[in-house]
């Protein structure tokens, strides 16, 4: 979500500042890749790029074909294989084992086109099929997504899944919960920050700010981090959970497993069973202090955004992004 954002917003300065640009797309990988299909680098005529359809290796040689391509106002189509023995075939060294294959698009009007369509996506709550047709005349279609899916390329149609923009509600006013909405910030994370209005920092940036005792517009996609350090409201928090109509995707709640226990006594319920809870939050790093609790929070709530368990890859029996 942050190289979208990113890309939308340079393509509006490039535009202020009159300059050209090219949009380049990862639309097929087989094997071995550090960028997977969907990730964006966007080009100007100057030179200057931003986003990334590598680890590095293949941004320099893509800049000479994006002058190619606004030069001669034609689409471009490049295959880097990775997989070959001599690592310096293309004049830098290739550290994956796979086919990339890189979609270069100079037309400003389309590219715009494409921006309006991304920002009406992140504008929302929900997860969308995006399918752009470059054969014929130029076409972009969005669509709701029921299920998660991967990319395809295919006769000039790319097909890419763009996932629910990722939103999270922070509940609490103490340092570790500022330090957690200073690293989701660092992840253009839509944050919406539930305390006492009147400790809340004005210098964090958050998408909304609400008291305890407000309505939340809690969305099924959502995730949630509790830091509290407060029993009482705690309870409060979960009780209006438990009635509201629309359960997030998590709920992570601070503290110790006994804690948690207390909580289970007032409730007289297994509270897992019917809110997706996690306690004590997030993973076992051995994390101190409020900046490195904080990626603990953010490293579990992607395991599970992801449907992975947190392991080391080196203990991976299947391809990274299988």
């Amino acid at each position: 979500m942050k190289e979208l954002i990113l890309v939308i917003q340079q393509v509006k300065e490039l535009q202020q500042a009159g300059l050209k640009f090219v949009l380049a797309t990862v639309v097929r990988v087989d094997g071995s890749a550090y960028r997977r299909p969907g990730a964006r680098m966007l080009i100007a005529e100057d030179g200057n790029w931003w986003g990334g359809i590598s680890g590095g290796c293949l941004e320099g040689d893509i800049l000479k074909k994006a002058q190619l391509a606004l030069f001669s106002q034609s689409y471009k189509s490049i295959t880097y294989d990775t997989r070959e023995e001599d690592p310096f075939a293309l004049g830098i060294g290739l550290g994956c084992q796979g086919v990339i294959e890189i979609f270069i698009n100079p037309f400003q009007d389309q590219i715009n086109e494409l921006v309006s369509t991304l920002e009406k996506h992140l504008a929302g709550n929900v997860a969308h099929t995006l399918a752009i047709s470059y054969s014929n005349a130029f076409q972009i279609t969005m669509n709701d997504a029921d299920d998660s899916h991967g990319c395809s390329w295919e006769n000039e149609l790319f097909t890419e899944y763009l996932p629910a923009p990722m939103t999270v509600w922070v509940f609490g006013n103490q340092f570790d919960a500022q330090g957690f909405i200073q690293q989701a910030n660092a992840l253009a994370w839509r944050v919406n920050w539930v305390g006492i209005l009147a400790k809340m920092s004005t210098d964090l940036r958050v998408h909304g700010r609400f008291g305890f005792q407000e309505l939340w517009p809690i969305q099924s996609t959502d995730y949630l981090v509790m830091m509290t350090h407060d029993l009482e409201k705690d309870v409060k928090i979960l009780e209006k959970l438990l009635l509201a109509p629309i359960k997030p995707a998590y709920v992570g709640i601070l503290g110790p497993k006994k804690r948690f226990e207390k909580l289970q006594n007032y409730f007289k319920e297994d509270l897992v069973t019917l809110l997706p809870i996690s306690t004590p939050i997030g993973l076992d790093l051995g994390a101190e202090g409020p900046e490195e609790i904080a990626i603990s929070i953010i490293s579990e709530i992607l395991s599970t955004k992801n449907n992975r368990n947190g392991q080391r890859l080196s203990l991976r029996n299947r391809a990274i992004h299988e």
